[in-house]
């Protein structure tokens, strides 16, 4: 089984404990932290990925370092040790968020410009997505100053590049290709 399918289904089980014990919501808060948490210490996620750290100790650091901030992730890192499967914590994090988007028909989307997007434009974003998508727009915006002007904008593995650094790209291979 591959460590995408695996990250999944632990995704799915821990959905379901949120649901089982109506903590879903809190549940969701504590893992969006602790996804903060192992995205910002590389010392942190190097020592969940050393294979010659015994599950034991990894848990007990997780547990020490969020049984008083984050206690209802404790069940999370439990339920991995136990399996020995405590390295694909970022992974069944990330695939958790997934579910719970699903569950709660969110839409995460992204959008990309080189300068801060207008609210007009992010209404209209927003307003054109939900002509398309069922569920709550959720909107997180990114900076790149190499897009030139426009927007790339992600969602559920769709990409619609409206950059003008994209269409300079693509004049620059139709000029390599036509000399």
């Amino acid at each position: 089984m591959g460590l995408e399918t695996s990250s999944k289904r632990y995704a799915k089980a821990i959905i379901s404990y949120g649901l089982e014990n109506d903590n879903l919501d809190i549940l969701f808060e504590e893992i969006m932290s602790l996804i903060k948490t192992l995205e910002s210490s590389e010392d942190l996620t190097s020592f969940i990925a050393n294979p010659t750290i015994s599950k034991d100790i990894k848990k007990k650091v997780l547990n020490d370092l969020t049984s008083e901030s984050l206690p209802n992730t404790s069940s999370v890192i439990k339920l991995l040790s136990q399996n020995n499967r405590v390295d694909m914590l970022l992974d069944v994090c990330k695939g958790f968020v997934e579910q719970y988007n699903v569950q709660k028909d969110i839409v995460e989307v992204t959008v990309t410009s080189p300068v801060e997007v207008s609210e007009e434009l992010e209404s209209s974003i927003k307003e054109y997505l939900q002509s398309m998508k069922k569920g709550k727009i959720k909107l997180t915006k990114k900076h790149d100053k190499s897009l030139i002007a426009g927007f790339i904008l992600d969602y559920d593995n769709t990409r619609l590049d409206a950059s003008v650094k994209k269409r300079l790209d693509k004049m620059k291979k139709q000029l390599k290709t036509t000399n």
